[in-house]
């Protein structure tokens, strides 16, 4: 049996020590390095600039970057670990003020690049692969950059603006504690967020329905307190985005941001909005016939098909199937993928103030990624170290492709990570995992897509109209109340939603963090579904298609990536076909 000791746990000291004395060389050097760089500010200004002074300007301002990845990376990670550590919350917040003055220093080299003509930019970026890319776009951003001083100020008003409302929110969600009442076992114990998440999928009803109403009873009592973040949060994305910015509507800086036309993204909610309620309103009614339940409820969402706990999975099994996995497809894959705990770079183990919910960060080409999650045992932990170790592998695919274009833009970065799920499935329902996986794998995997797809893009749907409705003035009750409605719309007469789901929307982190990320889980989630329809037909033949599609980064556009690979146009028959596959797992219920 594995125990929590003995689960994996990162060494951080392996990218920094906190006091250390190379943390303070590294944010020494970073400042003298942008020092040294404003030394080119006069030059760029005038557009007196060499193709050779160009390249060695370009190649200084990557290093700062570089250097700055590395600390924020850091603090991020440090955070991640104990989100109540009061010296890295000093350190994160020295820091971005020192980020700060970094970025409004070298901000003249983006005014540089931007203003010039495009026979220029052409000359100058000839030769530079490596960049070429993120180059582009950089020059295609100009209809929304402001004046040099209005981007260092907004620049230094995020410190203690939006960023520092957002941390606020991981704060005071970090420290939540559940009670454990419903289990006898455990009673008078508080439980984290991840302690308390696993009985969503207990095979007691009651035992369901308690903890779901626990989780509820601590985000509704601060559910005022959360909508004003989230209003401070909105607002500001508004001014920033469309007042300052002038973007057409909130959502539209986000596709910029994930170089996707907005059409593709109107397409993909739009086809999202008719096919979700459709199929995973059919796989909810089918989940209560086979459960045998007289009333399905939003608390038997998750609930197992077995109807028994679940057999624990000790940790280096876990490993041992995601290896496996990988290997049908990529012997290459599956060791980058195993490359992360190898190199001291997993946290499995549950922590008493360790931040919810599991992530990749990617932090240099050159550096294996960081994973973090909370290992419990459960199958469901399983398909999240595939998910997270696929994050991985994608971004070491990559690392020939520099800083500026090594990490893959969000709609394509869930491919991997996703890719990563569909072949663990595939493991456990051909029995080759070792177990009969059967109906439990199905309700997993069908389960996941709704997770993964129907929620991300009903999210998505009630995001776009909470921005609006704080724009007119919103109370916490009325976002809790559209929320509400978007679940009814959601599940229509699926099954029964109780009121307390109304502050779901307040638990929801991506909100708060990354406002309009949401989507990208549900595209990357269809097309790795239309990716799956073409590895079926291929077997490992596939390999190298999805190999590229991988390595490329983000040194081009999405569309043109998996163009490359064979795969689009991104229309709603390619949307569509998507949900086709999740249709086929539902058949295979029956």
């Amino acid at each position: 049996m594995t125990t929590n000791d003995n689960l994996p746990h990162w060494n951080l000291s392996l990218l920094y020590e906190a006091d250390s004395p190379e943390l303070a060389r590294d944010t020494g050097e970073t400042l003298a390095l942008t020092e040294r760089f404003l030394r080119w500010r006069d030059k760029a200004r005038r557009g007196d600039v060499t193709k050779e002074e160009f390249r060695l300007m370009l190649d200084e301002y990557v290093r700062i970057r570089e250097r700055e990845i590395r600390l924020s990376s850091y603090a991020g990670l440090a955070f991640a670990q104990d989100t109540q550590d009061q010296k890295i919350l000093s350190f994160q917040g020295k820091l971005e003020e020192i980020l700060a003055e970094v970025g409004n220093k070298t901000l003249f080299f983006v005014f540089f690049w931007q203003s010039l003509e495009d026979d220029e930019s052409e000359r100058l970026s000839e030769g530079l692969p490596a960049h070429r890319h993120w180059l582009k776009r950089l020059r295609t951003n100009k209809p929304h950059t402001l004046s040099e001083p209005e981007e260092r100020i907004i620049s230094l008003k995020d410190i203690t603006g939006r960023d520092a409302v957002t941390t606020l929110y991981d704060t005071i969600t970090g420290r939540y504690k559940f009670r454990s009442h419903f289990d006898p076992s455990r009673k008078g114990k508080e439980l984290s967020r991840e302690e308390l998440s696993v009985y969503f999928r207990s095979p007691d009803p009651k035992t369901r329905e308690e903890a779901y109403k626990e989780f509820y009873r601590v985000y509704g009592g601060d559910g005022p307190l959360i909508a004003q973040i989230f209003q401070a949060i909105s607002r500001d994305w508004r001014i920033e985005n469309v007042n300052l910015r002038g973007y057409p509507h909130p959502q539209a800086a986000r596709n910029n941001r994930n170089d996707l036309p907005g059409e593709v993204v109107e397409s993909l909610l739009s086809v999202s909005k008719s096919e979700a309620p459709r199929i995973f309103g059919a796989y909810f009614k089918k989940k209560r016939e086979l459960l045998k339940l007289e009333t399905f409820r939003r608390y038997d969402l998750y609930a197992p098909y077995s109807g028994a706990d679940e057999e624990e999975v000790p940790f280096d099994a876990a490993l041992n199937l995601v290896k496996e996995a990988f290997s049908e497809l990529s012997p290459d894959l599956a060791k980058l993928a195993m490359s992360v705990n190898e190199s001291e770079h997993l946290s499995a183990r549950l922590l008493p103030n360790k931040r919810s919910g599991a992530f990749c960060c990617s932090v240099l080409p050159e550096d294996c990624p960081w994973v973090l999650m909370s290992y419990k045992g459960r199958r469901q932990d399983v398909f999240t170290l595939a998910h997270e170790l696929g994050h991985a592998s994608h971004s070491l695919l990559a690392k020939d492709k520099g800083v500026m274009e090594f990490e893959a833009t969000l709609p394509l970065a869930e491919t991997a990570s996703t890719f990563g799920e569909m072949l663990l499935a595939k493991k456990y329902l051909d029995g080759s995992a070792g177990v009969d996986g059967g109906r439990d794998v199905l309700f997993h995997v069908l389960d996941d897509a709704y997770a993964t797809v129907g929620r991300q893009a009903f999210f998505a749907l009630f995001e776009i109209e909470a921005h609006d409705m704080v724009f007119r003035g919103a109370t916490a009750d009325e976002l809790s109340r559209a929320y509400l409605k978007n679940l009814e719309t959601q599940f229509g007469d699926s099954m029964t939603v109780g009121g307390e789901f109304a502050w779901e929307w307040t638990c929801i982190p991506h909100f708060f963090q990354s406002p309009f990320y949401v989507y990208a889980y549900t595209f990357g989630q269809l097309l790795v579904y239309s990716l799956w329809n073409v590895f079926e037909k291929e077997g490992k033949a596939f390999a190298p298609k999805l190999i590229r599609i991988l390595s490329l980064g983000s040194s081009a556009s999405p569309a043109d990536i998996l163009a490359s690979a064979g795969v689009g146009p991104l229309n709603d028959e390619f949307w569509a076909g998507g949900y086709g596959v999740i249709e086929r797992f539902l058949n295979a219920l029956s």
